[in-house]
């Protein structure tokens, strides 16, 4: 791969047991969160109530919530997230939210061979230069388009777009939230 859009229209949907998770990107791209895959990246909704998060034995996992209030029990300890707060757990941990209004999460599951260089809010143009090829840098467009330029290549990134870089020169105009994640495979 050397780099795609995914429009939002596009991205596949799952029931979990509290809400919608909606896959924005999983590697390798011939697996699924039902396989052995390398990492996912996807958001989810969280309804009201109180209900158990997935676990995904043998991976790491980091979450940010992008919106609503919720409070999270993990190993018995209460954690309480807030808009753009973060938290990070294994896989392997029980946990359960517990929420009263509808909330919606970032997520990033990956195992330990995964390495991330950069994780971020973004409200500004961004660039990236060319990369090695083990590096993936995935960008999530959460407001207004953008005009983004990957090598000589134009294109319009619209809310709940993806963008996926892999050894690519890339340029996100305009200003606006976005959430900017680059990986290295090990």
């Amino acid at each position: 791969m050397d780099y795609k859009i995914i429009r939002k229209n596009d991205l596949k949907t799952k029931n979990w047991s509290g809400g919608i998770s909606t896959e924005l990107f999983i590697y390798p791209e011939n697996t699924s969160i039902d396989s052995d895959f390398l990492f996912r990246v996807s958001t989810a909704t969280i309804n009201p109530g109180t209900y158990p998060f997935t676990l995904f034995k043998n991976y790491q996992r980091f979450l940010i919530l992008l919106d609503g209030e919720v409070k999270l029990n993990l190993n018995h300890q209460e954690i309480f997230l807030t808009k753009n707060s973060n938290i990070h757990f294994s896989g392997n941990d029980k946990i359960f939210s517990s929420s009263n209004i509808i909330c919606t999460d970032f997520n990033l599951i990956y195992k330990d061979n995964i390495h991330i260089f950069d994780f971020k809010f973004t409200e500004n143009s961004i660039s990236g230069n060319e990369m090695p090829l083990g590096d993936i840098t995935i960008y999530y467009n959460l407001e207004k388009e953008k005009h983004i330029r990957v090598n000589s290549n134009e294109y319009l990134l619209n809310k709940g777009d993806v963008l996926v870089c892999c050894g690519n020169n890339f340029f996100i105009e305009e200003k606006g939230a976005g959430i900017l994640l680059s990986l290295n495979i090990k």
